[in-house]
């Protein structure tokens, strides 16, 4: 049997991604970066699992803090996605240079997102270039019930595969 690569890669980017700003950290130690692999994966207790790249400085704030904020993207802001490809980090009242707050717990909310999640983290499997962070939602918001989120396949970016 031969694997055929290329239906392997064109398969694995039809799988459906959200895209997000994941942040964790407190204060000047706050970092950021855009995240496409995750999923809620438990009603009780409310649970969400990320696929986080293994050598970032979001893994290991992740790893150290025990704690992430999600901000969903809105459908069609790319900008915004595109920036957090490079680690983002407060400066005054913007995280990566978008307006925002701090969560109590850790990471960034923020305010262009449609929804957020803030949650503490529970397991990390360490396997593979990109590590599973499974986390316990611990708080959320809305900040426009209107607005629909970001997909992956929508922006013709390719991240996965």
């Amino acid at each position: 049997m031969s694997f055929n690569l290329e239906a392997k890669k064109h398969t694995l980017r039809l799988l459906h991604h959200n895209v997000a700003i994941v942040s964790s950290g407190k204060g000047s130690e706050t970092v950021g970066a855009t995240v496409t692999w995750f999923m809620q994966s438990s009603f009780e207790p409310p649970l969400v699992s990320l696929a986080v790249k293994a050598d970032s400085r979001l893994y290991e704030n992740i790893k150290t803090n025990k704690n992430l904020t999600i901000s969903l993207v809105n459908k069609g802001d790319s900008e915004m996605a595109g920036t957090f490809f490079k680690t983002g980090a407060w400066e005054g009242n913007l995280f990566g240079g978008f307006p925002a707050k701090a969560h109590e717990f850790g990471g960034a909310i923020l305010d262009a997102s449609p929804a957020w999640l803030a949650c503490e983290v529970r397991n990390i499997i360490e396997e593979g270039d990109h590590h599973l962070v499974i986390s316990q939602v611990v708080d959320s918001g809305i900040n426009n019930e209107e607005a629909l989120a970001m997909c992956l396949s929508e922006t013709g970016w390719h991240y996965g595969g």
